[in-house]
């Protein structure tokens, strides 16, 4: 085999592993933004209305929420 040839499929391999990594650090990205989510959730269920009528209090936590996810996925 060609020298060449060996530093092109040793070229192909990394690059498909480097695919790989990426793929998987994009899902673990996901799942922190995930679980972030879920705790701004549970700390929301926890926590009295703040003077707003509940319907007020749920819009205003959805914008908070759709905020944070955002930023997130921005970074």
């Amino acid at each position: 085999m060609h020298p060449y040839s060996l530093i092109l499929a040793a070229v192909e391999l990394l690059q498909k592993e480097n695919a790989e990594l990426k793929r998987k650090i994009e899902i673990m990205e996901l799942q922190n933004i995930s679980a972030a989510v879920a705790n701004l959730i549970d700390e929301w269920l926890s926590r009295p209305y703040e003077g707003d009528d509940e319907r007020q209090d749920i819009e205003d936590f959805a914008k908070e929420i759709s905020k944070y996810i955002h930023s997130q996925l921005k970074a």
